[in-house]
């Protein structure tokens, strides 16, 4: 009798046991490696795993389009190294649709986009690179982060946010077909800027076209960045700056060196609003816009604005570049405080068309520029503020020219 209590026991404290373990096991996540260098797939592997947080460990090239449809799934590649290869060049390599999605540690190439979101998704430590379009897109919805990615050589864009919203940070965009980063259709994004308010800045260069554009009621917070040597196609049809604004709105918090792009460092038209320098971010604020404008016959010079952009600016610097340091034309406008604006191809700020300019205390130093200071051209253009900081001997030609007569 008492052998068989005990036997009943041990019985009931192995039940017990067993079921804490799966409990355990459950609460976790579960982990399923998938060799692909065995003809393993993820796709199969999402399809017989219904448990959920789980982590696929990828091991070798899978050659397949995944989908993933459950929350809570962790697509990691082994330490030996892992990577998918999209063989559909019409379906994206990775499509993310559900929430909470994380991708650690791939490669990935191949596909259409390189990997889609549509709902949300963590991007960390991956190279997205030789897709058939886009590298990384969130889209109508899709959200996120990319953190410490290399994103390059894919046939479209780097990284695209959509009528999304996506924080890009700590990573390399480089030598896309089409722009580095685009923020479009009313999304938004956070480029170089944590979501903790902290500068972690990418470097997007040698992109075919613009490094940045902000489009169609898109907005951008970028600060911390390198974005150099984009334009590389004179034929690109997203154009050849640092950064384009078209349609939008974009703050340049701080701590951005734009500079050796093909066009202009920054240019922005068709009504966009952008500030330069932005003190209530509690970030350093002081940017560089400098060595622009390396391609002849496109809109050159440091910052540009056409068809009623607006501007704001606070300690910039714009220096040596091929053109204008400051070009505001058809009724584009610019506040200007302290920073400088010197050593530029022509004139350090030259209105046209009806642009307009107010320079506020402290004022902006303006000199060593080949031409005036500040130059006005059209009887429409204006300005008014203080012009204690424009050199009068230091700018080749002058000053402010005999055109410039305030309103």
């Amino acid at each position: 009798m008492k052998t068989r209590m005990f036997l009943s026991f041990l019985l009931a404290v192995l039940l017990v046991l067993g079921v804490c373990e799966a409990q355990a096991q459950i609460f976790s996540g579960f982990v399923k490696k998938v060799n692909c260098t065995n003809g393993e797939t993820i796709a199969r592997a999402l399809q017989v795993l219904d448990i959920v947080p789980i982590t696929i460990q990828v091991k070798g090239t899978c050659n397949e389009n995944v989908s993933i449809v459950l929350d809570d799934v962790t697509l990691k590649a082994d330490p030996s190294g892992g990577a998918i290869n999209g063989l559909d060049p019409h379906t994206p390599t990775i499509t993310a649709n559900a929430a909470r999605t994380v991708i650690d540690g791939l490669t990935i190439s191949g596909g259409g986009t390189g990997i889609l979101v549509r709902g949300g998704a963590t991007i960390q430590n991956c190279t997205v690179q030789n897709t058939g379009t886009n590298g990384i897109s969130f889209f109508h919805g899709g959200n996120g982060t990319v953190d410490n990615c290399t994103v390059r050589n894919n046939g479209g864009h780097g990284v695209v946010v959509e009528g999304g919203s996506a924080t890009v940070i700590n990573s390399a965009i480089s030598s896309n077909a089409n722009a580095g980063i685009v923020v479009s259709v009313s999304g938004s994004a956070r480029i170089g800027i944590t979501d903790q308010n902290q500068y972690a800045g990418n470097t997007i260069s040698n992109n075919q076209g613009s490094g940045i554009i902000v489009s169609n009621s898109g907005g951008a917070s970028i600060g911390g960045n390198t974005i150099s040597g984009n334009g590389t196609n004179p034929n690109s049809l997203f154009a050849w700056f640092g950064i384009l604004v078209d349609g939008a709105s974009a703050i340049l918090v701080g701590s951005n060196n734009i500079t050796g792009n093909s066009g202009s460092g920054v240019l922005a038209q068709r009504s966009s609003g952008v500030r330069i320098g932005h003190p209530a971010s509690g970030l350093p604020i002081a940017n560089s816009i400098t060595g622009n404008g390396t391609m002849p016959n496109v809109p050159n010079g440091g910052v540009y604005g056409i068809q009623g952009a607006s501007f704001e600016l606070r300690s910039t610097t714009i220096s040596n570049n091929t053109g204008n340091g400051i070009n505001l034309y058809l009724h584009s406008t610019a506040r200007i405080f302290d920073g400088s604006v010197s050593n530029n191809a022509d004139n350090g700020i030259l209105l046209a068309l009806g642009g307009g300019l107010q320079l506020l205390a402290p004022p902006v130093i303006i000199t060593g520029n080949a031409q005036f200071g500040l130059q006005c051209s059209g009887n429409e253009s204006s300005f008014t503020g203080d012009i204690s900081g424009i050199s009068v001997n230091g700018n080749t030609s002058g000053g402010v020219s005999p055109s410039c007569t305030g309103f």
